[in-house]
């Protein structure tokens, strides 16, 4: 069992300069909260999970499974393109425009780099996707907004273009629906288009009827049509109501999504009594993805609503991904080209480079069995870094830290940066669970 190193957590620790070490990734991560807080949002203390991982909640639940490890769950299979999101090394999402006809409050594409340029510029999405290949091929392509199809005539020729240069690839389009007609749903799946995610904007105790029924005129034209959309704490019985309408209206599936806080419009969030969780990351990152926070709450109802998809058995998949299962291609696509030392693993968890490292006593006792069995191992001080799969075979060891790991790129450097520490008992620790 790895321990996370929080406020609370930090007493655990006994040796001095580890507690120091891991300190000071509790200020920083302190002070990124104050941060949040002055943007105008509160943080939740009261709500009852930090909602890193979110399989005990569905656990004995027939028909709901756990992928990411916990970071998402499923009820039925999921999309191509969200099993290739994970790493994310040969999927792309692009844009031909950040412009929208709706105006959401939760909005996050006031994020994306160049935003008011390409409110008034047209981006060449093709191009990009050709440019980002690096000639590994894309097994994952999707066309995003604003809203694409304000731009239709473009989204066919980007389908087209598209399926001819990538014949395997799964081709996606997202769409708030308001212009998808029978008639140009055609015109799309002719293009190549494999699947459709159609965004629903349910809030209190309603949601737009009309969407429904553009999803029940479009499903069996498009091979795979299916819902996108945030849960916003509060909806959980307008949600349920709307599963069973999707479901009926033929939709293939529904991804679900932690509602996020895109660090604007904080009033609006505020009057709503929206919180954002108290700890919105696992592991605190510069992380390139622009949805924001999450929300404290929306996690645990689309737990809730996964089953009641089980018990209702319906024909429509459910998929529920969290944030944090969408942070992780960021780490694994900077991580994955790295050349580890003898020392470090990357994880399957999580992506992240760790190692193991020893401070005072241990960091001796650590040093003498490793060099015993000429096993690579690095001595700085009362420091000794070591792969963690020997955590449990070193003997005497009373606590251990487990280090995470980023490699960060420029135009001539490549530099190993560490992010967080947490703390391991080592008679508690499993290697095969834990890293």
């Amino acid at each position: 069992m790895i321990i996370d190193i929080n406020r609370d957590s930090l007493d655990m620790i006994v040796n001095d300069d580890f507690r120091a070490d891991a300190e000071r990734y509790v200020g920083i991560y302190e002070n990124f909260m104050s941060a949040v807080q002055d943007s105008g949002i509160g943080i939740d203390g009261l709500h009852s999970s930090t909602g890193f991982t979110y399989k005990d909640l569905a656990e004995n639940v027939s028909g709901v499974e756990s992928s990411g490890f916990g970071h998402s769950l499923r009820y039925g299979e999921v999309s191509p393109a969200c099993a290739d999101c994970r790493t994310g090394l040969t999927s792309m999402t692009v844009f031909h425009t950040l412009k929208c006809n709706r105006d959401c409050f939760f909005c996050a594409n006031m994020n994306q780099g160049d935003y008011d340029f390409y409110l008034e510029n047209e981006n060449d999405a093709f191009a990009e996707v050709l440019a980002a290949d690096g000639g590994f091929g894309l097994t994952s392509i999707a066309l995003t907004g604003g809203e694409p199809l304000l731009l239709p005539e473009k989204s066919i020729d980007f389908f087209e273009k598209c399926r001819a240069k990538y014949p395997e690839a799964h081709l996606r389009l997202y769409t708030n629906g308001d212009f998808l007609t029978p008639m140009l749903a055609t015109k799309l799946a002719n293009a190549g288009l494999d699947e459709v995610r159609v965004s629903v904007k349910a809030e209190g105790e309603h949601y737009p009827q009309e969407t429904v029924e553009i999803i029940r005129s479009v499903s069996g034209i498009i091979p795979a049509v299916m819902v996108e959309m945030p849960v916003i704490p509060g909806t959980l019985e307008t949600m349920k109501k709307l599963f069973i309408e999707l479901d009926e209206a033929g939709a293939d599936a529904i991804n679900i999504l932690e509602f996020l806080y895109p660090w604007v419009n904080s009033e609006k969030y505020a009057n709503r009594g929206f919180k954002v969780k108290p700890r919105p990351y696992r592991v605190l990152y510069d992380y390139g993805y622009a949805g924001g926070l999450p929300v404290a709450g929306s996690g645990e109802e689309c737990v809730e609503l996964l089953k009641f998809a089980a018990e209702k058995k319906l024909n429509m998949r459910v998929h529920f991904c969290s944030l944090e299962n969408k942070l992780t291609s960021q780490i694994y696509i900077q991580n994955s080209s790295v050349t580890l030392t003898q020392h470090e693993v990357m994880s399957e968890r999580d992506f992240f480079i760790k190692s193991a490292r020893a401070y005072g006593s241990n960091a001796l006792k650590a040093q003498k069995y490793l060099s015993a069995k000429g096993i690579e191992h690095v001595t700085s001080g009362i420091k000794t870094e070591f792969h963690p799969k020997y955590i449990t075979e070193i003997k005497g060891l009373t606590e251990v830290a487990v280090t995470y790991n980023v490699a960060e790129f420029d135009e001539n450097s490549k530099v190993i940066r560490e992010v967080k520490i947490d703390l391991v008992k080592p008679e508690q620790f499993d290697y095969d669970t834990d890293i």
